[in-house]
């Protein structure tokens, strides 16, 4: 192994010496080796990049050219370690009929203080590595020219001499080759699902010691020739691992299936049923004894049966989109007077354009439409019972040709808040069957909930701006599905309805840890996604906690809701027995539900269980040290992503 050189001045010694070199000959007009400068070394790095040039193969034994760079392309010199993974594609169907493609596993191969191949340094971002031998015969495997081949590099986790730390970055290739000879793109591939859809629940997933965080780099290892124990083969052991705790239907495969054309084979899911990935989520099925399933010795049948058209349509909502791509209640218009708010609803299909010309009492397809209306949304809300009305059995005051006009009368409308604005909340069922509206009196239609959704108003006109949006139905979604997550029956905008309800009205419970036991929709979610409150101790959060992120939106300014200072809408946490807690101590309270943080608080002025005229003084420092800037920004201190 050549020597590592890392600092600047013996790279720039280096790339003198051979700028030197260069004028002694001329030039012969052919490509320069990986040996050649390669620009000025990277000194601030930040991410790594990992360039994999071509894999040559000489009498079956590899050579991998590659180059390493930081975020802004500059090449990083004197990288101290990689592992190198080498694994092999047999096509669907090569094993049996039936049978999904299927990884073999060669050889990983690791360069620390040695290597068992050859690892050279160039000393200008470029770096080669010469496997230990050929990949025939490894493993018992037989190296196939026409397959299939995959290179994995991983690199990071340790530092330069300088001490410049190196982030863990893995890199693949799939590739094939014959013997002797340079590489070539490969015919076939399996690129199902992305790490990137894995981490929108999860948090920069990484396995064995943070060293391994891509899916291609997973499945090189987890394969039915390299683990021993069945479950741990990747489909098997990722299916396994989220049938208990998943936040989503485990029925929409397309949770983690996304339809992304990126990925080659991302269908697989639907197109290519096997026992092992079908039986790794339907556990109750044993294929081979005919439990649960006709009896079946192998794979070559399935598709027989479960077509990719027959799977997609019972591993979705049975055409429950295409049902609610027909319909949309939107809120026209709205005003008020007094405590009346008179709005104007408008009934279409998006998906053709038309307007249902009938109002809601009229349409058989229509279950349940109702709206809710609340008053004050700076200062987050009136009450914690607004008032509401069944459309689908009310006949509307006026109205014509898809656009009709009700009343919402005895709204509270605290004294001096009648420039603020207010919430209508629209919630609601339709009746369909195979993605066909149909009349709710027929057994063949069934309900479908459709996406609740809110509308913000004036004293005389609707407006596009309202109470503040910490959280967005997308970033709920990301875990929980598209306004999949249905409470009360069919209420599912977290993002603007539920909090027409779940507001500071709401009362907590005299607890050691009130803030848990309210239903205020801040604290409800904190306590529930924490594990702080009753009944969801054991709740295993998928992503880090700490990483506020995952679920709080930016505001206008693009700054995270999660920063302090509190919006000023923000109210004292109120408890049973007139007592209350103050707003920052309140919600930090949620997840800090220990004494050393609640004794921090208090010790900023932080008041537990006081009067509202205590809770509302505005002695809490917290701001001083934690605001967006500060010293100690909450921003700052919580592993944000």
């Amino acid at each position: 192994m050549m020597n590592k050189m890392t600092n600047k001045a013996l790279y720039g010694a280096s790339l003198g010496l051979a700028l030197l070199l260069s004028g002694c000959g001329g030039d012969d007009g052919k490509p320069g080796n990986p040996g050649d400068p390669g620009g000025e070394p990277a000194m601030d790095i930040v991410s790594l990049k990992i360039s994999i040039n071509e894999v040559m193969m000489q009498d079956g034994i590899a050579t991998v050219d590659y180059r390493i760079t930081n975020q802004d392309d500059e090449p990083v010199v004197g990288v101290p370690s990689a592992t190198y993974l080498a694994a092999q594609l047999l096509p669907q169907g090569y094993s049996n009929a039936g049978d999904s493609s299927q990884w073999q596993h060669f050889t990983s191969e690791s360069c620390v203080a040695s290597c068992p191949g050859e690892f050279i340094d160039h000393k200008n971002g470029h770096y080669s590595y010469t496997f230990s031998g050929a990949f025939n015969g490894m493993n018992n495997f037989d190296y196939q020219a026409g397959a299939t081949q995959r290179m994995v590099i991983k690199v990071g986790g340790d530092n330069l001499a300088d001490g410049t730390a190196l982030p863990v970055t893995n890199q693949h290739l799939d590739w094939q080759a014959q013997t002797t000879g340079n590489n070539s793109d490969p015919v076939y591939t399996r690129n199902i699902v992305a790490m990137e859809t894995c981490n929108t629940c999860h948090n920069d997933l990484a396995f064995h010691g943070k060293k391994y965080n891509q899916i291609e780099t997973c499945v090189t290892c987890h394969n039915a020739d390299k683990v021993s124990n069945p479950d741990n083969i990747f489909p098997q052991m990722i299916h396994g691992k989220h049938l208990s705790g998943f936040p989503g239907s485990l029925a929409d495969c397309q949770t983690c299936h996304k339809a992304d054309d990126t990925l080659t084979e991302h269908k697989n899911w639907a197109r290519v049923p096997t026992m092992e990935s079908c039986g790794s989520c339907h556990t109750y099925i044993d294929f081979k004894a005919g439990e649960g399933h006709p009896t079946q010795d192998n794979n070559a049948n399935c598709v027989a049966c479960h077509n990719a058209e027959w799977t997609m349509s019972v591993h979705n909502d049975g055409g429950n989109d295409e049902a609610l791509m027909q319909f949309a209640p939107t809120i026209s218009a709205a005003n008020l007077s007094g405590d009346t708010v008179t709005f104007t609803i408008a009934l279409t299909n998006p998906q053709t354009g038309d307007i249902y010309t009938d109002s809601a009492d009229k349409l058989s397809f229509v279950s349940d439409l109702r709206v809710y209306a609340n008053w004050g949304t700076s200062f987050d809300y009136a009450t914690r019972s607004p008032k509401s009305i069944k459309l689908q059995e009310t006949t509307p005051l006026s109205g014509s040709n898809g656009s009709y006009t009700y009343q919402v009368s005895g709204v509270t409308i605290p004294v001096g808040s009648e420039d603020d604005q207010g919430t209508l909340a629209i919630q609601g069922k339709i009746c369909a069957a195979n993605g066909v509206l149909g009349d709710c009196t027929a057994q063949s239609n069934s309900e479908v909930v459709i996406k609740s959704s809110h509308q913000f108003f004036t004293a005389t006109a609707i407006s596009d701006t309202g109470r503040r949006v910490v959280v967005t139905n997308e970033s709920c979604g990301s875990c929980h599905g598209d306004q999949q997550l249905v409470f009360h029956g069919s209420r599912n905008d977290l993002e603007g309805q539920c909090q027409v309800c779940h507001n500071p009205n709401m009362l907590a419970d005299a607890t050691d840890t009130p803030s848990t036991t309210t239903a205020d929709f801040k604290h409800l979610a904190h306590g529930i996604h924490s594990g702080n409150r009753k009944g969801y101790e054991a709740i295993n959060y998928p992503g880090d906690i700490g990483n506020c992120a995952q679920c709080h939106a930016q505001d206008t300014d693009g700054l995270l809701t999660a920063a302090l200072p509190l919006n000023a809408g923000v109210k004292p946490l109120a408890i049973s027995g007139d007592r209350f807690t103050s707003p920052i101590a309140a919600i930090c309270s949620d997840c800090h539900s220990g004494n050393t943080s609640k004794n921090h608080m208090l010790q900023q002025g932080a008041v537990f269980m006081g009067t509202l005229a205590d809770a509302t003084a505005g002695t809490e420092s917290c701001n001083t040290c934690h605001s967006a800037g500060a010293p100690a920004d909450v921003l700052k201190v919580h592993p944000i992503k």
